[in-house]
């Protein structure tokens, strides 16, 4: 059992109900157990209000279950060095997991190493780390999903002749990066196949709107004659900046995006060139970390890290939407509502219109 005053007192819980008597028991469980502690470090970039969500949903789920929940966050836009120091005070604090999102994976031996040295699992969303359970979406799946979404419109819209199929990358993730954005390019390549290979660029946005907007006006600007414009990237937010870019360089007539994440698609104030995205539902990924592993290491099981998004300890299914069927996905904290009330299912099968 995950800490020695619970097991004890479950032993003398257990002797008490095979002797046939109840008397007494709850109070030594109650007065000897000391519960579980899950820790949870927050991703903390300013873009994205579904990571205080992730921390919302997990301490929700961990109080359903009795534990002591424990939070920090991982101040993404600081550049990593938080996320360290964060590990610290996780071993300080005395947790028996962790669960983060850290979208500086640089940081991640370091954690790894620290955390790892005081026996502490850690559970990463959606980048892996040896060392860490990998929780995540599919990344090349997604990125092939929201390829071939963009890639249809594009078929049949334009002929697959577009001037420009435009990246919009993140680099700063690593493999996922290579793996999304990459798997959104040869997903378009799956439907348009003859796009000749001058036409594809890529510019450095770090998976956000407003951050990724210098490079993009320059990579327009360096385009002047590009009006057909498709773009794909890591997330919704480097997408974002490209078409952002097209809107303020009066260039927007024929431009077509497709996101990743599903962060901006939903919600009164899409952005018309949007014409999709790729949902994770990455506010309930507690949902799956609890259950495929929170859960059996709470309740003393030795598990295999599987740290690789090839062969993940739990995988998230990736949902593509076009903006109309985005409609029918409602807002975050109806999403959030929702999988605490229905714990034992996921965002996927509650709300995905294309499952």
């Amino acid at each position: 059992m995950f800490k020695k005053a619970r097991g004890a007192a479950i032993a003398l819980a257990t002797t008490a109900l095979l002797a046939g008597s109840l008397v007494g028991t709850t109070a030594v469980v109650a007065q000897d157990e000391e519960p579980f502690k899950l820790g949870m470090a927050v991703g903390g970039f300013a873009c994205c209000d579904w990571m205080k969500s992730q921390g919302d949903v997990a301490r929700a789920l961990a109080e359903q279950r009795g534990w002591d929940y424990f939070e920090l966050d991982n101040a993404g836009d600081s550049g990593g060095e938080t996320a360290v120091n964060n590990a610290r005070l996780f071993v300080q604090e005395g947790v028996d997991a962790v669960i983060q999102f850290q979208g500086n994976p640089d940081q991640n031996p370091a954690i790894a190493a620290i955390l790892g040295a005081a026996g502490i699992p850690i559970i990463t969303y959606d980048i892996a780390q040896e060392g860490m359970h990998f929780v995540g979406i599919d990344n090349l799946a997604a990125g092939i999903a929201g390829g071939e979404g963009l890639g249809a419109l594009v078929r049949d819209q334009w002929n697959c002749e577009p001037d420009l199929v435009i990246s919009a990358e993140g680099a700063g993730a690593g493999i996922v990066n290579e793996w999304r954005t990459g798997g959104m390019r040869t997903g378009l390549a799956n439907i348009c196949p003859d796009i000749p290979a001058e036409k594809w660029v890529s510019v450095e946005t770090n998976g956000q709107a407003t951050e990724g907007l210098p490079a993009s006006l320059d990579l327009l600007a360096a385009n002047p004659d590009a009006v057909r414009m498709a773009v794909v990237g890591l997330n919704d937010g480097g997408v974002l900046a490209v078409l952002n870019a097209a809107d303020q360089l009066g260039r927007a007539d024929e431009v077509m995006g497709w996101g990743q994440d599903g962060s901006f698609i939903v919600g009164d104030n899409v952005h018309p060139n949007l014409k999709g995205s790729v949902f994770y539902f990455l506010e309930g990924y507690a949902a799956y970390a609890l259950t495929d592993v929170v859960d059996k290491i709470a309740a003393g099981e030795e598990l295999e890290v599987k740290w690789e998004a090839g062969d993940p300890a739990s995988q998230v299914t990736p949902c593509p939407v076009s903006v109309e069927e985005a409609k029918a996905i409602p807002g975050l904290q109806e999403r959030v509502d929702a999988i605490v009330a229905n714990p034992t299912t996921t965002l996927f099968d509650l709300f995905c219109p294309t499952a």
